[in-house]
């Protein structure tokens, strides 16, 4: 059996987001199970629509979520040809213009009035889907000194068949295809021209793609056939849909979109990585929790789902959340103190002992690495909200409980969390307390909030002057 060469081939008119990192990861899972090679190439041959700093995003964001390339155009194998579709224009010309000589290819001189003045009269006479009506090539047209393109000569009434690792086998009829272009009169090949050369070229064995690419298929498969060529395994993965049901877009209104976004936001590579890999693919078992290693291991063409995925927000903070408990605590708060608000918190004046001690807290809490700033108040000038004032409100006679909370810590000498658990416990005795009826009074006296980590430890770290000018602003 050959080996496996699949790729991902992103165009540069934008950066990389959820769906096209999904198309990537798949194919990498895909090669890298079989022990095969995964290549990036880049599809530029769409200059008007190409975005300044594409290209390294995608490179860049690939190589932080642990997707990388065997092979593109930084580290290339020259026996592949060209990794990038601009450097094959001449590949293009030469490969079409073979096809003018086998009578499989025309020049069509049409002019774009022409072509759309043909495609109103279609559609005046009921044809709803205008096809090329071979004017060029019924009226053997030559005439080099207009600029031309060339068609592609789809053959009459012939079937094609793929058998997609997804959906089975699935056939498509020439009659529905037009004459389609191969080269435009500007040199530059179109998609489905272009990117079966490449493939070819390249050796790519299976090709795992979106269902929005269904439709090309069968153009491509007349390419291929024209050359005598085999053509790849097909894949085609289901779309990823939002919460709506609608496919998962920055048009569709998703606000995190972009892979760079979730970076920004302080997510994970891993969890990502992980995330994505459940999006259109499960495994065989209720696991949701893999490495990069486990799941090219335990990678199944044959798990595709074949509807489309919801791509669930709750669920990707609850991975990364996952994730971020397996962390060490070294690499916790390397990671975490790097998305500190330092100008609403200043960690300047604190020891690191202190810092490390404060940050840590909260790593069985955070779902992404931003939200550390919602917990960090209560440290440094939290103020009493009223909804917390409210809460009060459920419980009776705090006042004299509350005065001698506040003594008691004055009169610590040892101001430790150990001493701290005790003093909570005998102020449970003393005033006949317990549970939510302690423990929520003395947390929102102690630290002007209703909900946080480990009462103890966080009235610690707080500090002891601070917890009593915290009490005393009750009076």
């Amino acid at each position: 059996m050959n080996k496996f060469r699949l790729r991902y081939a992103p165009s540069p008119t934008g950066f990389l987001h959820i769906g096209n990192t999904r198309t990537a990861l798949m194919n990498y899972l895909f090669a890298k199970h079989y022990d095969g090679d995964f290549i990036l190439r880049i599809e530029d041959t769409d200059i008007e629509r190409n975005v300044n700093g594409a290209i390294e995003s995608q490179f860049d964001n690939m190589e932080w979520l642990g997707i990388t390339p065997d092979e593109s155009f930084r580290n290339p194998k020259s026996n592949y040809g060209k990794y990038m579709q601009s450097e094959k224009f001449d590949v293009y010309k030469e490969y079409a213009n073979k096809l003018i000589e086998k009578n499989m290819a025309y020049k069509c001189y049409c002019t774009a009035e022409e072509l759309e003045k043909d495609r109103e009269l279609q559609l005046a006479k009921g044809i709803l889907a205008p096809q090329y009506n071979r004017k060029c090539l019924l009226n053997k047209i030559e005439d080099n000194s207009k600029p031309f393109n060339i068609r592609f000569k789809v053959p009459e009434n012939k079937i094609y068949k793929i058998n997609d690792v997804v959906r089975g086998n699935v056939e498509f009829n020439s009659k529905e295809i037009g004459d389609f272009v191969i080269l435009k009169s500007n040199g530059i090949a179109t998609y489905n021209f272009a990117v079966v050369i490449d493939d070819y070229d390249m050796q790519i064995t299976h090709v795992v793609r979106g269902e929005e690419h269904i439709s090309n298929t069968p153009r491509q498969c007349m390419i291929y056939e024209a050359f005598g060529w085999k053509e790849p395994t097909f894949c085609h993965l289901t779309l990823i849909v939002d919460e709506t049901k609608k496919k998962l877009s920055k048009r569709s209104g998703n606000a995190m979109f972009f892979i760079s976004q979730y970076r920004d936001q302080g997510y994970l590579p891993q969890a990502i990585f992980n995330y994505i890999s459940l999006l259109g693919w499960s495994p065989n078992n209720e696991q949701e929790i893999f490495s990069k290693e486990e799941l090219i291991k335990i990678f199944d063409e044959k798990r595709f789902s074949k509807s489309p995925s919801t791509f669930d927000m709750v669920k990707m903070k609850w991975i990364n959340s996952q994730w971020i408990k397996k962390m060490s605590e070294e690499d916790y708060v390397k990671f975490i103190i790097s998305f500190v608000d330092q100008t609403k918190f200043n960690l300047k004046e604190k020891n690191e002992l202190w810092i490390n001690s404060v940050l840590l807290l909260f790593k069985k809490e955070l779902e992404y690495g931003l939200q550390i700033n919602e917990h960090l108040d209560i440290f440094f000038d939290k103020q009493l909200d009223i909804k917390t004032k409210e809460t009060l409100k459920e419980f009776a006679n705090l006042k004299e409980m509350m005065s001698f909370l506040a003594k008691e810590i004055e009169n610590i000498k040892d101001f430790t969390e150990e001493n701290i658990k005790i003093l909570i416990k005998e102020t449970g005795n003393r005033f006949e307390k317990k549970g939510r009826e302690l423990f929520m009074p003395v947390r929102i006296y102690t630290t002007l909030s209703e909900h946080g980590p480990e009462l103890a430890k966080t009235i610690n770290l707080i500090g002891k002057e601070k917890v009593l000018t915290n009490i005393n602003s009750f009076k």
